[in-house]
C-alpha cells in the first residue's frame, strides 16, 4: 500500500512537471500586452506672473508714476489627455491636450512723492509714501502641446498654442504710507482722495475691471518634461515658459506671461 502512495505521488509531480514545462514553453507564443497610446488624468502647478504694462497708479496725475512691471504668485489646475503618435511601444512623439483653470496675479509697488501726514499728536509730518496696485487675473485655458522625447530617454520637450477665456480681471490700486510707522494720512488736500483703509495708513484710489479687456487671451507653451512610469501610470513633473501674444488689455499696454511648474498624473486606457 506504501509503495503504491509513492508510485502516486511521483506519477503527480512529473504529470506537474510536465505541464508546468508546456506552459514555460507556450508562454514565448503569448502575445506581449500593447502598450497604451492615450493617456488621461488630472493636473496641478505653479505659476510665477510676470505682467509688463504701462497703466498710471493715479489715471489723470501727470504727476504719479507708470506701473511697468509686476509679479505674484498663482496657481493652475485641470485635466490631461495624450495622445501617442506611432507605434505605441517605440512613440516617442505626442500630442497633450489640457482644460486648465490658470490665476496668474500681479503686484505692482512704485515709490511715490512724500506728502504731508499726521503724527499721533496731530502735527503735520512729511512721509514716504508708496503706489500700489494689485490683478487679480484669472481664465480657462485650451492647451494642444507638441511633445518629443530626446535622446531615446524619458526627457521630453513640448511647445504649442493656448487659447484662453478671461474669467475675471480686477484691478486694485492704493496709496500707503512708507514711513513714519506712526503717522496717518491728513485726509485734507493735497493728500488724494479715496477710501481710507488700514487705520487711515492706505487709501484705495481705485477698483475697477481693466478697461477694454480681451475676452481671449492667446499664447505660446513651451517648456521641459520628464516621464515617470509605474506601471499604466505615469508621472509627469514639468516646467513652462508661457508666453502672452495678446494684449490683456490695450489702453493699460498689459501683456501676462508666466513661469510654470507642475506635475501631471496620467492614467493608461
Amino acid at each position: 500500500m506504501r509503495r503504491s502512495c509513492y508510485i502516486w505521488v511521483l506519477l503527480l509531480v512529473a504529470s506537474s512537471g510536465t505541464l508546468w514545462a508546456q506552459q514555460e514553453l507556450a508562454n514565448p507564443l503569448i502575445p506581449a500586452k500593447a502598450r497604451p497610446r492615450i493617456y488621461v488624468g488630472p493636473v496641478v502647478g505653479y505659476n510665477r506672473s510676470l505682467h509688463s504694462s504701462g497703466f498710471q497708479s493715479i489715471a489723470g496725475d501727470v504727476l504719479c508714476p507708470d506701473f511697468t512691471s509686476g509679479t505674484d504668485n498663482g496657481f493652475y489646475v485641470g485635466f490631461s489627455g495624450e495622445y501617442l503618435l506611432g507605434k505605441p511601444e517605440v512613440s516617442k512623439s505626442s500630442i497633450i491636450a489640457r482644460i486648465l483653470y490658470n490665476y496668474l496675479p500681479a503686484n505692482y509697488v512704485q515709490d511715490g512723492d512724500d506728502l504731508p501726514s499726521l503724527d499721533p499728536n496731530g502735527d503735520v509730518v512729511i512721509s514716504s509714501v508708496r503706489h500700489v496696485a494689485e490683478i487679480k487675473y484669472s481664465l480657462i485655458d485650451l492647451e494642444i502641446v507638441y511633445k518629443l522625447n530626446l535622446f531615446n530617454s524619458s526627457f521630453g520637450v513640448v511647445v504649442g498654442p493656448t487659447i484662453g477665456y478671461v474669467l475675471s480681471s480686477k484691478r486694485e490700486q492704493r496709496l500707503e504710507l512708507v514711513s513714519p510707522d506712526n503717522a496717518v494720512f491728513d485726509r485734507t488736500p493735497p493728500t488724494p482722495p479715496g477710501e481710507y483703509i488700514n487705520g487711515d495708513r492706505g487709501i484705495i484710489t481705485g477698483r475697477d475691471e481693466l478697461p477694454d479687456r480681451s475676452a481671449i487671451r492667446l499664447a505660446v507653451k513651451a517648456g521641459v518634461q520628464y516621464e515617470l512610469q509605474a506601471g499604466r501610470i505615469l508621472l509627469v513633473p514639468c516646467i513652462y515658459y508661457n508666453f502672452g501674444v495678446t494684449e490683456v488689455s490695450p489702453s493699460a499696454n498689459l501683456r501676462v506671461n508666466a513661469l510654470q511648474a507642475g506635475i501631471d498624473i496620467r492614467f493608461a486606457l
